[in-house]
């Protein structure tokens, strides 16, 4: 650390905050990085001060919300009306000095009033302006109503949650606005890192729905490589999702003593060491198994069993044996027991349970602003401060704030290249991370021009290597599209660093990079030499990022689970189902998908304080820790009205009706919600409601009151309808409305495919590929996927001779020597 007082990444970054609730998120982490953040309301306040939770007994105060309390922190308020042009000169005024501006008003909005981007950027062109919609700024569904429920439909994720006899669920917090909030405020900073190379700030175009078709984790490489959508969803919801062993039975979720944990036992890797602690435990406490069942390594029971020394129905015996066990622990027997032997069991906790985590309480993660307890850093920097204690402004402040004192915007006088150059041409990163968070944070900079080789071993191979979609359904450590979608644009180095001369070939390569990414348990590079007070020492420049799921201290800083357990940990599990049956939990590793769009945002903040100050700095990013920001304002509703958020199955706080209604075809459905009265009429009157059209049920309160009715009604009106069909008239008609798309729908939608959302590239070995694309059109300095991630070591040649310049006899010996593998 640092002496003296810490500043944040961003000081001396003003941003102008015009955003709704779309996208409030921006402005908050770019506050808790240390820019100076002016949220711009309406006289009535902004849309985010009525959202719930509120302090119980002040119910639509715009000073009461906890959605408020969390999103406005660290944000400095002013009212401006923007339909008068003395304010909006007001507003100009303040444009002219700022570095950033963040709107999410519907595409043209201010266009109209003489603030859309083309006015702005000849007033001040070195301003990033962001635009955070929807669908995009324009294309056939750019000007359509959307929620977040439906947002979330069309991006593919709700689809993939539930139970399969009953209809899909959302997360019971709207996500789809963080998600976007976070990318906005990432890629905001990678512009910023543009402008210091060419003096301009640009456009940035996001698109809510393809944020979230990044969620999707390996769901998207399904149809084009597989020829089906993923095992279990679409048409084959109300199947039992088969083993992956047939015999072998582990359910994802286990009860235990005093509620749920997850339960990842598997095959492969750490998900089959998992299954084997469990059932040693079970035999340390309760003694051996029955005689009948081998004694064994079980430890190593996959390979036991393909050797024929036991069968699956005597492996499946002693799990369920496990499993039986692990039910008469308690949750915190059962993570204190996962931290110390490596099991892939956790709680599923609620957001009363988040506050008595040893982990969190260790890392003093909790946070006290304007005397409520708040979640703390979504990461730790060594050298700058992350996060604020200036809570959010009461509306009659906004409204008497002075004008902000004149600002110059962030310069930096370093170089300028004319023409498109990319942010990052020129930055080296040697990337160390595998799975998913890691190597998604480096992709962000690879597609935007850095130099990223992927250092990797196939004697330890990546998880996602040997897991589905493969190409034509053939798994091979060189055929997964689950891997390959996560590493695009960048350069394969095979690295063997259980070997002293791998080591020092690692060494070099951190050497040679600027920003080097790691996630490994914590000590592990330390263990290999390569720990950060070792190689920053003659590196005062370099940033390093490790993540790992709880973070780099604390007693539980060791536990090596994915985002399935993350998910469990930061409370995002426990709030996915129905209130009367076990939580569902989000689709897959979820807080994987969190937690990069965090740490692009850090990697982007490090580099662009690194030109400024010519420091480097270690990142920490625990995944569960980011995840947690995604539910902050349920956190406050339980340490402010001591109310515990429940899996609320479609229930909605802000909107009614707000459900998943079954149509015609088979496992198709409809997600429609209505966020404000005009919505309201616009449903009754294009789906019948005949009974609630009058204005007795306007308000919100008054639905919420007959919403089983209501929803009674609209499942009867969708029964049998044909889902795209429906979906298009009622969007027509001004009702927020999508069919619940499968990931072979999303090659077909009209709007992702005017953005040219998915991109083909020329894999070695599985031919043309489409990957997932940018989720934001930078309009000067797009994002590229440059080429198709590489096969395992694809690339190591030209990177010891090109890079770090070893010369060819160098690497002929060590080649023999066995270290590229």
């Amino acid at each position: 650390m640092s002496e003296g007082k810490q500043t944040g990444a961003l000081n001396g970054v003003r941003v102008i905050d015009l955003a709704t609730a779309r996208a409030e998120m921006a402005g908050r982490v770019l506050a808790d990085l240390g820019a100076e953040v002016i949220k711009v309301e309406p006289p009535e306040g902004a849309d985010t001060r009525f959202l719930p939770p509120f302090e119980d007994g002040h119910e639509g105060d715009p000073d009461a919300s906890l959605c408020w309390a969390a999103m406005a922190r660290g944000k400095q308020c002013m009212t401006l009306d923007l339909q008068s042009a003395d304010q909006r000169k007001r507003l100009l005024e303040l444009i002219d000095g700022a570095d950033i501006l963040i709107e999410s008003f519907d595409p043209g909005y201010l266009a109209e009033l003489g603030l859309g981007f083309t006015a702005i950027h000849a007033r001040n062109p070195a301003l990033v302006y962001v635009s955070v919609t929807p669908f995009g700024q324009d294309g056939p569904a750019a000007r359509d109503p959307a929620t977040n429920l439906t947002l979330e439909a069309a991006g593919g994720l709700l689809g993939l949650q539930g139970d399969g006899d009953r209809p899909p669920v959302p997360i019971s917090f709207p996500q789809a606005a963080y998600h976007a909030g976070v990318q906005a405020a990432a890629d905001a900073v990678i512009a910023l890192n543009a402008r210091d190379r060419t003096g301009a700030g640009q456009h940035l175009d996001v698109s809510t729905q393809a944020c979230m078709v990044w969620c999707l984790m390996n769901a998207t490489g399904f149809p084009p490589n597989e020829g089906r959508d993923v095992p279990g969803t679409g048409p084959e919801r109300p199947l039992p999702e088969p083993p992956r062993v047939p015999g072998l039975q582990t359910p994802a979720i286990l009860k235990c003593a005093d509620g749920y944990v997850t339960n990842l036992m598997g095959t492969v890797g750490p998900t089959a060491r998992a299954l084997g602690e469990v059932v040693y435990w079970r035999i340390e406490e309760e003694g051996p198994l029955p005689d009948h069942i081998p004694q064994i390594d079980w430890n190593a029971w996959a390979t036991e069993w393909k050797a024929n020394k036991i069968t699956i129905a005597q492996v499946n015996e002693a799990t369920q044996l496990g499993i039986a066990f692990l039910g008469t622990k308690t949750k915190r027997e059962i993570i204190a027991r996962a931290n110390s032997h490596g099991l892939l069991n956790v709680p599923i906790v609620s957001t009363a349970d988040l506050l008595e985590d040893v982990q969190f309480q260790a890392r003093d993660f909790w946070v006290d602003v304007g005397g409520r307890t708040h979640a703390g850093p979504f990461a730790r920097f060594s050298r700058n401060k992350v996060g604020n204690d200036t809570p959010a402004q009461p509306l009659a402040t906004a409204r008497s704030a002075p004008p902000p004192p004149a600002h110059s915007p962030a310069t930096i006088d370093t170089f300028r290249i004319n023409g498109r150059a990319q942010p990052f041409t020129g930055l080296k990163v040697a990337d160390f991370a595998w799975v998913g968070v890691g190597p998604i944070i480096s992709k962000f900079l690879a597609d935007h021009g850095a130099t990223v080789v992927r250092i990797e071993s196939a004697k330890r191979p990546d998880v996602l290597r040997m897991a589905p979609p493969f190409k034509l359904r053939v798994p091979d450590i060189n055929n997964s599209q689950f891997m390959a979608n996560f590493n695009s644009s960048k350069l394969g180095l095979a690295l063997d660093m259980s070997t002293a001369e791998g080591r020092q070939i690692a060494r070099q390569m951190i050497d040679w990079c600027d920003v080097t990414l790691e996630s490994f348990t914590p000590g592990t590079m330390d263990k290999f030499g390569l720990g950060w007070e070792e190689v920053s020492r003659d590196h005062p420049d370099l940033i390093r990022l490790s993540t790992c799921l709880r973070g780099q201290t604390g007693p539980e800083r060791s536990f090596g689970g994915f985002g399935n357990q993350g998910a469990a940990l930061a409370g995002l599990h426990g709030i996915t189902g129905w209130a009367d049956r076990p939580p569902a939990g989000p689709y897959g590793a979820y807080t994987d998908m969190i937690a990069p769009r965090f740490g692009a945002l850090c990697l982007a903040a490090a580099i662009f304080e690194r030109a400024r100050s010519g420091k480097g700095q270690h990142i920490d990013l625990s995944q569960v820790e980011a995840g947690v920001h995604f539910l902050e304002p349920l956190l406050l509703d339980y340490t402010v009205n001591g109310r515990i958020a429940p899996a609320g199955g479609h229930d909605s706080l802000a909107e009614c009706p707000h459900g998943v209604y079954r149509t015609g075809g088979l496992e198709r459905y409809i997600a429609i919600s209505v966020s404000n009265e005009a919505e309201w009429s616009a449903l009754c009157k294009a789906a019948g409601l005949s009974a609630f059209a009058d204005n007795r049920f306007a308000s919100l309160s008054a639905r919420l009151a007959v919403k089983d009715k209501i929803n009674a009604a609209l499942a009867e009106f969708c029964a049998g309808q044909p889902p795209f069909a429906l979906a298009s008239a009622l969007r027509a008609a001004g009702v927020p409305a999508s069919v619940v798309l499968r990931p072979s729908d999303l090659y077909e939608d009209p709007q992702l495919l005017h953005r040219e959302f998915f991109v083909t590239l020329p894999h070695s070995k599985m031919g043309p590929t489409p990957y997932d694309g940018p989720a934001t059109l930078f309009s000067d300095t797009p994002a590229k996927l440059s080429k198709a991630a590489p096969m395992v070591g694809e690339d190591t040649d030209y990177v010891l001779t090109e890079l770090l310049g070893l010369p060819a006899d160098e690497v002929s010996r060590l080649r023999e020597a066995g270290i590229f593998v």
